[in-house]
């Protein structure tokens, strides 16, 4: 099964602890920054945890709200990493084109 990281906004970690459960009952890990890294730290030490986490997955799944400045700097370095990207969840108002075409790759 596959490792899951999963990119959101704060406004909609609802929908990712529910994608999270969906895909933990389906046998894969996940990992959701809002649950599983410290936000205790400095902005470096989050930000060094969840390149971590995302350097040991296998995909991407991106729930965007599109306000989240934190969301575009983790679907960056998720590119950059060459992860695969998926769209789950992407507001109308936003630059959806650029994060859905992500996706579909």
């Amino acid at each position: 099964m596959a490792k899951v990281f999963i990119i959101h906004s704060k406004g909609h970690f609802d929908k990712a602890m529910k994608l999270a459960a969906e895909l933990e009952a389906q046998g894969h890990t996940v990992y959701v920054p809002l649950r599983d890294t410290d936000q205790t730290g400095t902005i470096d030490q989050i930000c060094e945890s969840n390149k971590k986490a995302m350097m040991g997955c296998d995909e991407v799944r991106v729930i965007w709200d599109g306000t989240s400045h934190g969301v575009i700097f983790d679907v960056g370095m998720a590119f950059a990493l060459g992860k695969k990207i998926k769209t789950e969840y992407v507001n109308e108002k936003s630059i959806k084109d650029l994060i859905k075409g992500l996706g579909s790759n």
